[in-house]
């Protein structure tokens, strides 16, 4: 799989630590395909995908209702909405009230029947092709992300902030087909035990193409020029006229 080579190179450019995770919208499974047991929420599969490991979401094995909803893979019941509402609005605070929970429930559209299941893996071990790929990093590593996506269109990053790790990071990027950004949600934080340091992107595999023919084109520069060598390289560049 021609995708699967393209992770250490990711890995060595960008300065990761964690792998990048292909995160794909399936069908059913099919005989030889891994038997996953237990449950994972959204934000458990990014950062068990990221340690190495596979791990595929369904209704069965959705840890999270949130989660579930936000990848399109079934609905709540009516208790269940009433529950998840008390949650987030009384429990957790997310939300002053139930309108403004429904208002920001309504900021990015679900991908509603897209699959029956979500399947999370390592870049490098992915057998099915990716529909986006997530990267875990610290900020100094993944804003390189940022620039190479502008590489060839030169078109700003429209990401939505707002919301859990899995609608800004995973569910965003697949339905607009735009660089999704994740601050990581104190919820994600908690469940997964992400580093303080650590945010979530969300690349939709058609843009992780280009990025790797800017990476190609020498796109970005080279992360080992000293600082002195940049500031002559900016002081070359003449002086600034006023307006």
């Amino acid at each position: 799989m021609y995708w699967q080579v393209w992770s250490d190179r990711l890995k060595e450019e960008l300065g990761l630590a964690n792998e990048p995770v292909a995160v794909t919208f399936a069908g059913a499974p099919v005989a030889g395909d891994p038997v996953h047991h237990g449950k994972a929420s959204v934000c458990q599969a990014l950062k068990r995908a990221s340690e190495g490991e596979c791990v595929a979401i369904s209704v069965e094995t959705c840890g999270c209702p949130g989660g579930l909803v936000s990848l399109g893979l079934g609905q709540l019941p009516p208790d269940g909405k009433e529950r998840l509402a008390e949650f987030l609005v009384e429990k957790e605070k997310v939300y002053c009230s139930r309108a403004a929970l429904h208002r920001g429930q309504g900021i990015v559209p679900v991908p509603a029947g897209a699959a029956s299941r979500v399947v999370f893996s390592p870049l490098a071990k992915a057998a099915l092709q990716p529909d986006l790929v997530a990267f875990i990093g610290p900020p100094g590593s993944l804003h390189r992300i940022i620039g190479l996506a502008g590489y060839w269109e030169g078109a700003s990053i429209k990401a939505e902030l707002t919301g859990p790790a899995c609608r800004t990071g995973v569910t965003y990027p697949l339905v607009t087909g735009e660089i999704g950004i994740s601050l990581l949600d104190f919820g994600a934080r908690r469940l997964a035990q992400f580093g303080e340091d650590q945010l979530l992107v969300g690349v939709p595999f058609h843009r992780l193409i280009g990025i790797m023919h800017a990476l190609d084109n020498g796109a970005g520069g080279s992360r080992e020029e000293k600082p002195e060598a940049i500031e002559r390289q900016i002081e070359g560049l003449g002086r600034v006229e006023a307006a």
